[in-house]
């Protein structure tokens, strides 16, 4: 096949593709994305990618949409789970976004947000939409709107502050999220925050 018939069947999703291979590939991340690496991959000229995308900016945009349709995708998945306990679906949730491969696309993504608005946009709502997805499994346990919504903060946080953080410290396995989540869940449950709209002492 010809170059330039190969480049005519390439589509933004071929891109988009390859470009989520290099970053997870050993010399991935931010910097492992580049027009020219990305040509090399698909056999293409430059021609081909400014076809699809003005520059790399907008080949990060499409990646950040896609990352969080992927990440809708996998949310609506557990939710069709019914039969599974919310602690399992909690469990399944976390551990997909403590992979290898979750993880070091999420941090590059979020490096390209520090310098690109759409992205950075892109990057808070899919915060929004696993905030909301744990919170909503969360409330199926015994805990008050306040539990729930706090405990889901906690873990949100906890597992940005992971993404970048990850490199440096113990690597967590899905074993030692089943063991961490149950003593977790317990004591929000045992020990509730306090109520910031609860009338206080002696007021009736």
């Amino acid at each position: 096949m010809t170059e330039s018939r190969r480049s005519a069947r390439l589509s933004a999703t071929d891109w988009v593709d390859a470009a989520f291979s290099l970053v997870t590939s050993e010399a991935g991340g931010v910097h492992g994305v580049t027009i020219a690496r990305l040509c090399t991959t698909l056999g293409v000229t430059k021609g081909s990618f400014y076809w699809h995308f003005r520059d790399l900016d907008a080949l990060w945009e499409a990646m950040a949409a896609r990352w969080q349709e992927m990440n809708r995708r996998r949310v609506a998945d557990l939710d069709e789970l019914s039969e599974v306990p919310p602690e399992g679906r909690l469990i399944a949730l976390s551990t997909m976004l403590v992979s290898r491969d979750h993880l070091t696309v999420e941090r590059a993504i979020r490096n390209w947000a520090r310098s690109n608005d759409t992205v950075a946009e892109t990057v808070r709502n899919i915060d929004t939409e696993i905030f909301e997805a744990v919170e909503a499994i969360l409330r199926e346990f015994e805990m008050s709107t306040v539990q729930a919504r706090l405990l889901s903060g906690v873990l949100v946080y906890a597992g940005i502050g992971y993404i970048h953080g990850h490199e440096g410290l113990p690597t967590i396995s899905p074993e030692d999220i089943q063991r961490a989540l149950p003593g977790l869940l317990s004591f929000t449950v045992a020990e509730p925050p306090a109520d910031p709209d609860a009338p206080g002492p002696g007021v009736h």
